[in-house]
């Protein structure tokens, strides 16, 4: 016992720790400055909010949940690490909008799609990906040039980020459920504790951010692909890379090196020299495969792009660096085609 309550006392010193872990020496604001102009710029304009302050399919349908306004976070992230306080500014209107719309048991206001009404469920996790994106740009915003100018609005937050994530820590079974086949979302839900944690130093939500970090680990092949669904997929697997990443960045604790070179050697064995991310043997992502909001999934680039310039940024590889110049322009060019 004496040995488990020493082991615990140290996790939460770790992860509480202060300055975060510095990939390749730098911090993630750092790093997202130091990325390539171009592919930034489109890559965090994509999640440009409106003057409401709607987000994605938010904006396009109306409200349906707060998870779809972290698109915003990204322009957030790479505007505050610029020291651009006129692009950090606008996508921090997503931000107000969202917590608007929450309610005092600390979720948010749900609205329905296609005339489907959002489940228990679909909250859980939604308002997991919220925090998950929230929080990571919070995170950056407060190690970033801007710091001093958002101070008192990351101040006022705090007690909404705690109370969002303990209504999300009491359905934690029910998300680990829902989320158990799907490695990314154990991710996403490893973040959204996690940086709770750190933002508002409430030392309850390190052991459940542990335990989703240890259910998504378990679930990569030793060929270095995470299984979804019973076999790799390249666009989830960039997400799973990429919010690893992320999470090692302000994690000291968590040494996943090699789980993520054996993940990124696995992806980028699947990215052609013309830039296309394969689907060719993807359980998810492909053609006919998974539908979101009443649209079949394709590839996400701006994530696989994104994982790969982390990578490249903390380990120095230049064939992942190469990789990511040419998935973003294939992406670019398949999006002007759409």
């Amino acid at each position: 016992m004496r040995h488990r309550l020493l082991f615990t006392l140290s996790l939460v010193l770790v992860l509480l720790a202060s300055p975060p872990l510095r990939a390749g020496g730098k911090t993630q604001a750092q790093m997202l400055a130091g990325m390539p102009r171009e592919i930034m710029d489109a890559l965090a304009g994509s999640g440009r909010p409106d003057k409401s302050g709607l987000v994605g399919t938010n904006r396009r349908e109306g409200w349906i949940h707060a998870a779809l306004q972290r698109g915003a976070m990204l322009m957030l992230s790479v505007g505050a690490a610029r020291g651009d306080k006129s692009a950090a500014e606008e996508a921090w209107r997503a931000i107000d909008t969202a917590f608007a719309r929450q309610k005092p048991e600390g979720n948010f206001e749900s609205g329905s799609f296609q005339g489907r009404t959002q489940s228990r469920g679909d909250d859980l996790s939604g308002t997991a990906f919220w925090l998950s994106e929230l929080c990571e740009a919070l995170l950056v915003v407060r190690e970033s040039p801007l710091a001093d100018h958002f101070k008192e609005r990351i101040d006022a937050l705090l007690p909404k980020i705690k109370s969002a994530a303990h209504w999300l820590a009491a359905g934690e079974a029910e998300l680990a459920r829902g989320d158990s086949k799907a490695p990314n979302r154990l991710f996403f839900d490893a973040k959204a504790f996690g940086f709770a944690a750190l933002l508002t130093h409430d030392e309850s939500l390190v052991p459940v951010s542990k335990r989703f970090i240890a259910a998504g680990l378990k679930m990569q092949r030793e060929d270095g692909a995470f299984d979804e669904r019973g076999g790799g997929d390249t666009s989830y697997q960039a997400v799973n890379l990429l919010k690893l990443q992320v999470l090692a960045m302000h994690l000291p604790d968590l040494r996943i090196d090699e789980v993520v070179a054996r993940g990124m050697k696995w992806e980028l064995e699947r990215i052609l020299p013309s830039g296309e991310v394969s689907t060719a043997e993807n359980t998810r992502v492909r053609p006919g495969g998974e539908t979101f909001l009443g649209h079949e999934k394709s590839v996400n680039y701006g994530e696989v792009v994104l994982a790969l310039l982390y990578y490249s940024a903390s380990t120095g590889d230049k064939e992942a660096a190469d990789a990511a110049a040419r998935a973003f322009k294939f992406g670019r060019e398949l999006a002007r085609k759409r």
